[in-house]
């Protein structure tokens, strides 16, 4: 395989496990940040929010154009362009803010900021691995037939041995375990049919599917349990029901958004007998 393709499939895994743990490292500092936003906090975002639509992006745009006259004109008209461009600048200085706040290193000294970031790279690692080991597994499978089992095996098992790595129990290792399972198995089964730049999308359709009709599963069985009064039929603990809701959100979201590293002769000349 061409160092160049190696390298897109190495950015492809590193765009999706981000994308996985995002939401929720962003869920939790905005819920710490809730209790010190102020007007002050506001201003600011509006203030950098309007550098930035105003001075910053559009030197981006020309920086990623090559060119100081663009040769369009922003969708929908200036209004909205700006309005736009001010929105995401108020929405970044925001993260910012939740970024300080759940890794608690405003006030503190540079042992604490360290220990801080060290833990939010930890916490950050825990919600990737996954994604990136399936995802690695399909990279895997669609270059070499023969590699495809022994990845797929090392990827579940590699499920197993990070949850129970991080002491999340054995209750919530299976209910990682089982969609991460079939996510894996039936997303190399798909790769090894057809595996050009149709696939992909298929990918993350499939990861939908699988995540959505798990976590439906869950809630149902939730609810059930607590018609009946039985806790015994439940799978999730409410906290630990979100925090998985928000983690496929954005393992999906990274299938989706990220740039498709295969290209469409790859069923031809991207997979080594």
């Amino acid at each position: 395989m061409p160092f160049a393709r190696a390298l897109a499939y190495m950015v492809y895994t590193l765009w999706v496990s981000v994308c996985a743990f995002a939401p929720e490292l962003l869920w939790q500092g905005f819920v710490l940040m809730r209790g010190h936003f102020g007007a002050a906090e506001l201003f600011s975002a509006l203030f950098i929010g309007t550098l930035f639509a105003f001075f910053v992006e559009p030197l981006m745009e020309r920086l990623k154009a090559g060119r100081w006259h663009l040769a369009h004109a922003p969708s929908g008209g200036m209004l909205l362009g700006v309005l736009v461009s001010l929105a995401f600048g108020i929405v970044v200085v925001c993260i910012h803010e939740a970024m300080i706040a759940y890794i608690g290193a405003e006030h503190a000294g540079d042992e604490a900021k360290k220990a801080s970031l060290a833990r939010a790279i930890d916490s950050a690692c825990e919600w990737a691995s996954i994604p990136a080991a399936v995802t690695a597994a399909w990279f895997v499978s669609g270059t070499s037939r023969r590699l495809a089992l022994p990845a797929t095996g090392l990827a579940c098992v590699w499920i197993v041995f990070i949850g129970h790595s991080y002491g999340w129990g054995w209750p919530i290792v299976v209910t990682s375990a089982v969609p991460g399972f079939l996510i894996a198995l039936i997303g190399s089964r798909i790769v090894l049919r057809r595996w050009d730049a149709s696939t992909i999308p298929v990918l993350a359709q499939l990861t939908a599917w699988v995540a959505g009709s798990w976590m439906l599963l869950a809630w149902g069985v939730q609810a059930g349990s607590e018609l009946i009064d039985s806790p015994g039929l439940q799978l999730y603990t409410p906290e630990a029901f979100y925090e998985d809701l928000r983690f496929y959100l954005g393992w999906c979201l990274g299938l989706s958004v990220a740039p498709n590293p295969v290209p469409d002769n790859g069923a031809q000349n991207g997979r080594a007998t």
